[in-house]
């Protein structure tokens, strides 16, 4: 450590800087035990009682809300009932099916025309429709807005069933997601009864009506409730009826449990604070009303200890705010600052390094800082740099393994024969092999133009087209004006090569390879899509993940993986462009496969060099 050259200054110095974070903890903890202190006392004394009436005022709230639905309840209820106050409703039930469907559909519309007139005349708040079916799931009547299910799904549907096993009780039902007979994001519940002629039990209609949840937001509205009370309305069987807060999470299976018996209280944990639930149960329908009050709610009439408190805390932290100016901005913002260097570097970013002038032992860690990122800058560069010239190698061993003459003029001969003999499927795919091999063998050119590229694809696409029997098409939408646009050679057939082999061979029926390129937005994009089977999203989590690691690869991919496939052809662009490369692979399992490629645009491909040699 330096200091002037003064070592007893140094001393000093790392004494003071010592000192000066004892101090700063001790006066953070005599400030934290003040407020604790005084806001222990204070909240103790008067949270007790404050507790206590507040608690009182909620159980008495939801008493009240309970109430208020057992008298709704009770209203519908007795609306339901009507037919039983008129005998030729009930002798219609027992006379329908023998009756002509003239009179069928008469009464039909009695019965219809008889609840339309007990709703009308008497308001029901949150109706919102009302159906009427026979013992066999027969629709009767009902409102103009009902989509009807078939007689077997009504029949059998739970709430039908259930209406039934009541034997001629209101069955009251929460919200009804999926059963085909409402609209779930209207209907909060619904009423339904069996009416029959006692005397004659196989013959009855089942009557059902909907609500929404009018009755459950007009009793929520309390002057007494504090803003942030949530109250719930569960069911029988505790499925969610009503939410004063749909936003907020659904409560568990343990808590919903702690709600048992007529009546009760306790104390829980919420989300982001301790709350007090009071709890009902209908008498009319065993469904239970709850309200849920946050602690801050309950305490927050204490407006004196509130005072006390706020004032403590203002003085406790500006003292505590001047302290940290003092002395801890020396230690933090350093540490900041090494953070966000980390950071840069988790990106692959080391163009900067951490400016830290100091003597201490943040100064010390920052020197070390910059000394490791040099050395890990050179190692990854001297990796891609191995990574590239392997590469090279092992295309350079690919081209060396065939005599390139031996095989033009083989094949040359090959195509002669077929044109000899009128074979011209042989003559074809000898012709596109020999453009092939040439394309590959002569041109050792690392950049090629894209029409280049594409003429390869065509002379590929035709041999597989001959051997699959026309069961692959090909298909190319190309901008004539990226014809000349330089792309690194091989790029197109590893991918093109990956759709037929992966997506189209193991395909019911034909397919098709579409070949995309334009200009998006400033970047050069090329696409190679097919609508082969597609793959699964474990399958291509994987392969994304593995084209990440193709840059770090301790060796290249081999002949033995699939030759130079996707993963090297991602891997060549990253090299080249790093983060202003775009590589997506999208897939869905029977929905085909869709490679997306592009790159910053410029005469030059954003850096690549240009193949005409200007």
């Amino acid at each position: 450590m330096k200091a002037g050259g003064n070592p007893t200054v140094a001393r000093v110095r790392d004494f003071f800087s010592r000192i000066r974070t004892v101090l700063l903890f001790s006066y953070f903890v005599i400030i934290l035990l003040s407020i604790l202190i005084v806001g222990t006392v204070s909240f103790t004394i008067s949270s007790s009682t404050i507790k206590g009436r507040v608690e009182s005022a909620n159980v008495q709230i939801v008493r009240q809300i309970a109430n208020n639905m057992d008298n709704d309840f009770r209203s519908k209820r007795n609306l339901l009932l009507a037919p039983y106050y008129d005998q030729e409703y009930i002798d219609g039930i027992n006379a329908y099916p023998e009756m002509s469907e003239q009179n069928q559909f008469l009464f039909r519309q009695k019965l219809e025309n008889l609840y339309l007139k007990s709703f009308n005349a008497t308001p029901i708040r949150g109706f919102i429709r009302f159906q009427i079916y026979y013992r066999n799931g027969e629709l009767l009547a009902a409102s103009n807005d009902y989509k009807p299910w078939t007689p077997v799904q009504v029949r059998n549907s739970e709430w039908f069933l259930r209406t039934v096993a009541k034997d001629g009780e209101v069955f009251f039902n929460g919200p009804s997601s999926g059963d085909g007979t409402t609209d779930a994001a209207a209907t909060a519940y619904s009423s339904s009864i069996l009416i029959r002629d006692f005397s004659n039990p196989e013959r009855f209609i089942v009557v059902r009506v909907e609500y929404g949840d009018d009755l459950f937001r007009a009793i929520g509205r309390s002057d007494d409730l504090s803003a942030d009370s949530r109250i719930l309305v569960l069911d029988g069987h505790d499925g969610l009826v009503y939410d004063s807060r749909p936003d907020a999470p659904v409560p568990g299976t343990r808590l919903l449990n702690r709600l048992d018996g007529s009546e009760g209280k306790f104390w829980t944990e919420g989300e982001d604070d301790e709350q007090f639930v009071s709890y009902i149960v209908s008498e009319s329908t065993g469904w239970k009303a709850a309200i849920f009050t946050p602690r801050r709610d309950i305490l927050g009439p204490i407006d004196n200890i509130k005072t006390i408190v706020i004032a403590t805390a203002v003085v406790a932290f500006a003292l505590t705010f001047i302290i940290s100016v003092l002395f801890g901005r020396r230690i933090t913002q350093p540490i900041q600052t090494l953070y966000k260097h980390v950071n840069r570097i988790k990106r692959g970013d080391f163009s900067e390094r951490v400016e830290i002038k100091r003597a201490d032992e943040i100064g010390l860690i920052a020197a070390n800082f910059n000394a490791m990122q040099d050395e890990l800058r050179n190692l990854i560069e001297n990796r891609y740099v191995n990574q590239i010239k392997l590469r090279e190698v092992e295309l350079a061993m690919l081209y060396s393994q065939i005599n390139p003459h031996f095989l033009y003029n083989t094949l040359d001969i090959i195509k002669a024969m077929a044109d000899y003999h009128r074979a011209s499927e042989i003559g074809d795919i000898a012709q596109a092999l020999a453009d092939m091999f040439r394309y590959n063998t002569r041109n050792r050119d690392e950049v090629v133009t894209l029409q280049e590229e594409l003429d390869q694809i065509e002379a590929y696409m035709k041999i597989q087209s001959i051997r699959f029997d026309d069961k692959i098409a090909y298909e190319a939408d190309v901008d004539e004006s990226l014809y000349n646009y330089p792309v690194l050679k091989m790029t197109l057939q590893p991918l093109v090569e990956n759709a037929v082999f992966h997506g189209l061979e193991r395909k019911r029926g034909k397919g098709t390879i579409r070949v995309a390129a334009a200009k998006e937005e400033g970047r050069f994009v090329l696409i190679v899509a097919d609508d082969g089977v597609g793959m699964s999203e474990q399958r291509l989590a994987d392969l994304r993940t593995k084209l990440k690691q193709s840059l770090h690869r301790e060796e290249a991919v081999s002949v033995a993986e699939g030759g130079i496939g996707v993963r090297n052809v991602y891997a060549r662009y990253a090299i080249q462009f790093g983060d202003r490369l775009g590589f997506e692979v999208d897939s869905r399992k029977g929905a085909g496969t869709r490679i997306r490629l592009s790159l910053p645009f410029d005469e030059h491909a954003g850096g690549l060099p240009d193949p005409s040699g200007r």
